[in-house]
């Protein structure tokens, strides 16, 4: 037996479909594309590892971040401490003075002091972090820091 002699069985061949030939054809209209969307168009194709869902949301956060131990600093500049406090005061420069300035809106957070502006009284500063600019400004006028 040769290819060619090969009998005519049912279903071995198919014709094909033939799209977009009217509505009569039965594939008319959208093609059997559906309605809108990607596939609907020419060309579309998704990719083979499509889910819908990227990958990097389908699993848990895991691993370590330190971005929730984090040390959030209240800032304080030199001329805000300046212009803030009385003219005649002459006591330790802290927390708890800076909050009742209004300079600071909680006594919880670590304060740090900027070296912005000018000083010209001498002031015993009591806080957490200072720059080292705000530092030079502070003992130039005779004032010093003293660290927590």
């Amino acid at each position: 037996m040769k290819l060619s002699e090969l009998p005519r069985t049912a279903g071995r061949s198919k014709k094909a479909k033939r799209l977009g030939c009217g509505r009569g054809s039965g594939h008319g209209k959208t093609s059997s594309r559906g309605n809108k969307g990607g596939n609907a168009r020419s060309g579309y194709a998704t990719p083979t590892n499509f889910s819908g869902i990227p990958i990097y949301r389908r699993f848990p956060k895991r691993g370590f971040n330190n971005a929730k131990f984090k040390t959030h600093y209240q800032l304080i500049s030199l001329a805000d401490l300046e212009g803030k406090l009385a003219q005649d005061f002459s006591g330790i420069v802290d927390h708890n003075v800076l909050f009742h300035a209004g300079l600071v809106n909680t006594q919880a957070m670590p304060i740090k002091l900027l070296g912005d502006g000018e000083v010209t009284r001498a002031f015993s500063v009591k806080v957490d972090k200072i720059t080292a600019g705000a530092k030079s400004k502070l003992e130039a006028v005779g004032g010093q820091f003293i660290a927590i």
